[in-house]
């Protein structure tokens, strides 16, 4: 289990990096959203993210608050950024924005899975409340954050990803330390 989390934190970190350089070449270059290096950043920005969300799940699997609802939420989630992943993809074949509305599907599985997730993780108590928090908030607000200013979304993505990767790298030390005990018999 710890190897996953492990991954997952790492990958978090990794996410929030590409995320970072995607907004930094949005900003570089107006027309980065045609360009090749910002279509692989980004892409492997959401294969990054699809491993921490494993990350994740690897560290509430099995824990009574998580269940199937959480489960669920981290399906969601992944299948989400992976739709949106393969959308990039294709957008990036045929060199204009494709499939619109197979985008939007996974956008929308993002923002509910994200959300069920976010409310477990808050429930579960073993990543802090304010990781749980950002699954909720940072997805939604970024359409909304890109309007104030270009690139924002992947700056709150970045934030939101970056948190939850040290946050699994911390739980995963905490996991990993051993305990000592006293042998039977001995004091």
């Amino acid at each position: 289990m710890s190897s996953k989390v492990k991954w997952g934190g790492i990958a978090g970190l990794v996410a929030a990096a590409l995320l970072i350089i995607s907004a930094i070449l949005t900003q570089i270059s107006p027309d980065t959203t045609a360009s090749y290096l910002f279509f692989g950043v980004v892409l492997a920005a959401y294969i990054a993210i699809i491993v921490a969300l494993v990350g994740v799940h690897a560290l509430h699997s099995g824990k009574p608050r998580y269940g199937r609802l959480g489960t669920a939420g981290t399906v969601l989630t992944i299948a989400g950024y992976a739709l949106i992943g393969v959308v990039r993809v294709i957008s990036m074949v045929q060199g204009q924005p494709s499939l619109p509305i197979v985008r939007l599907a996974g956008a929308g599985a993002v923002l509910i899975g994200s959300a069920l997730l976010g409310v477990i993780i808050i429930r579960a108590r073993l990543l802090p409340w304010w990781c749980g928090v950002l699954l909720i908030v940072a997805f939604p607000l970024g359409d909304v954050a890109n309007a104030l200013f270009r690139s924002a979304e992947n700056l709150l993505l970045a934030l939101l990803w970056g948190s939850v990767g040290v946050a699994l790298l911390s739980r995963r030390q905490e996991v990993d330390e051993p305990v000592l005990t006293q042998p039977a018999g001995t004091g």
